[in-house]
């Protein structure tokens, strides 16, 4: 037998049983979620990540799993912001009016998806 040789246990390229076990939890919950809803998840990986991790029939790990996955899109990480007025002159007093309109601006973007 030549040094370094593999001699058992689990085969080059197999997957080990945890990926198994996520990938049979995958298959299942896409099952389960195609026969409520058709076409649930077409194009949509987020909308398929959160029923997976809101149904409590899965186990824990899986829910886990996905909620992990899913998190970055619903809650995103906060950065540092360094504020460009610091020492300089005092800020622009705005107008209601231009309040008003940067709102309403922002309030359209949010309607449009």
């Amino acid at each position: 037998m030549a040094k370094g040789q593999k001699t058992g246990g689990r085969q080059k390229g197999s997957r080990n049983k945890r990926t198994q076990e996520r990938e049979e939890a995958t298959a299942q919950a896409i099952a389960l979620i195609g026969e409520a809803i058709p076409d649930a998840f077409a194009g949509d990986a987020h909308a398929f990540l959160v029923a997976v991790y809101k149904n409590p029939k899965f186990d824990h790990h899986t829910r886990q799993d996905a909620a992990k996955a899913a998190l970055p899109y619903e809650k995103p990480r906060l950065q540092a912001v360094k504020l460009a007025n610091q020492g300089a002159e005092p800020l622009k007093v705005r107008s209601e009016l231009e309040i008003g309109r940067r709102l309403a601006f922002v309030l359209e973007l949010i309607a449009r998806g």
